[in-house]
């Protein structure tokens, strides 16, 4: 009888377990991540402010090249000067221009040697304070480009005004 006892609570302890982990799995799966152009929050020190451009999840071989059209990155007219963007982690810039009239920041970065599938690929640095809520941007006017040498398609904005709110997973 003793032993009975002991194999039916054994089973019990045994299903319960079972039944954990099964319940857990669910957790371990997850959605494919969508390639991503981050624009981080403007950092203000003293009277210069920087926004890091970065991106993570980019597919074909990564990021190679990058062109931000009017409409692509707005900044507040009335908060912001001497607009300058610069290339970081081997990204050289090609063109960049600041509409002071529109607040448009224009530019061309480009790596000739690799991609970049994850990490910071550009500064943007302006005299003046603002916060998230100033950035606006628009993806339909920018172009990414793969080391592959096609365009990157299927790719989200994360932040400024107009980008999905960035969380680290």
């Amino acid at each position: 009888m003793r032993s009975k006892g002991r194999l039916i609570l054994a089973g019990l302890v045994a299903a319960a377990l079972a039944a954990s982990l099964f319940g857990c799995m669910g957790n371990w799966f997850t959605q494919t991540q969508k390639a991503s152009l981050i624009f981080g929050n403007p950092v203000a020190s003293g009277g210069t402010s920087t926004i890091l451009v970065s991106v993570t999840d980019m597919p074909s071989g990564g990021l190679a090249s990058l062109a931000v059209q009017a409409g692509g990155l707005t900044l507040p007219t009335a908060k912001v000067s001497n607009v300058q963007v610069s290339g970081l982690n081997g990204f050289t810039v090609l063109a960049q221009r600041y509409d002071s009239s529109t607040g448009n920041v224009l530019f061309v970065i480009s790596n000739a040697n690799t991609g970049s599938t994850g990490g910071t690929v550009a500064k943007i640095t302006f005299t003046g304070s603002i916060t998230a809520a100033d950035v606006a941007t628009g993806a339909s006017h920018m172009q990414l480009g793969s080391a592959q040498n096609t365009l990157i398609t299927g790719w989200q904005i994360v932040g400024g005004s107009n980008g999905k709110a960035y969380y680290a997973k």
